[in-house]
């Protein structure tokens, strides 16, 4: 199979690629970032990084710079669904580890769905991030994959210097023995195929129980099998 190479992405045809995988990947009624948004960006100190199979772009990270120097905000992170369990969202987030430490940013944050465990997976297992912070409905109604339920995230901090996050750059796994570990299960199955009453059953309980486990001081580590596990800060 010929290698995936990952790079900045240059020239707006290639910021068009990344908005058509968006919809790839989001489905149409989402609303995409813009081509010519995303190139701005980039020129402007922000990242837009591309996996690149020959000259088809299939898969892709975007972020973009706070207020704050040391901190960039990771917007996007998309694969293009056939090349999906071959660890290359990973491999993006890696790219993005160091193209931020090269440039003095030590710290990244994004949002994720408390719904979809597969992502729960990448950013708290494999990559180290840690989350103590519940943002009810942060985006309001959505279209795409998102249609018909509140836009619920979690707030993940990936601290890119952080002792966990670069043994797990090494290749190190999350260590499942966590003692006074506070265990929250998440959904009964992944978001495919289920009713959305059921999907919002499961939303309201996570809601409910995050929020009060964060409050508590506690904040979210990693997933086993499908339950959240959270530690005291």
């Amino acid at each position: 199979m010929t290698e995936i190479h990952i790079r900045e992405l240059r020239g707006i045809a290639e910021f068009r690629k990344a908005e058509g995988l968006q919809t790839e990947v989001w489905g149409r009624g989402d609303t995409p970032d813009p081509a010519d948004l995303m190139m701005v960006i980039q020129e402007e100190g922000g990242l837009v990084a591309g996996a690149f199979l020959d000259s088809r772009l299939v898969g892709y990270v975007f972020g973009f710079p706070t207020r704050d120097p040391g901190v960039q905000h990771s917007h996007r992170l998309a694969v293009a669904p056939d090349m999906r369990g071959r660890g290359l969202g990973a491999d993006l987030k890696w790219f993005q580890r160091d193209w931020c430490l090269a440039r003095g940013i030590n710290h990244v944050r994004w949002t994720f769905d408390p719904l979809r465990i597969t992502n729960a997976r990448l950013n708290l297992n494999r990559l180290g991030g840690r989350s103590c912070a519940y943002l009810v409905d942060y985006y309001g109604e959505m279209g795409g994959i998102n249609k018909g339920l509140p836009s619920d995230r979690l707030l993940l901090d990936w601290r890119l210097d952080d002792p966990i996050v670069v043994q797990r750059a090494q290749g190190a796994r999350m260590d499942g023995g966590h003692e006074g570990a506070l265990l929250v299960h998440t959904v009964k199955a992944e978001m495919e195929g289920r009713s959305e009453n059921e999907l919002l059953e499961d939303l309201g309980r996570l809601r409910w129980e995050l929020q009060d486990a964060f409050s508590m001081g506690y904040h979210l580590v990693g997933v086993i099998d499908r339950t959240f596990m959270l530690m005291k800060r």
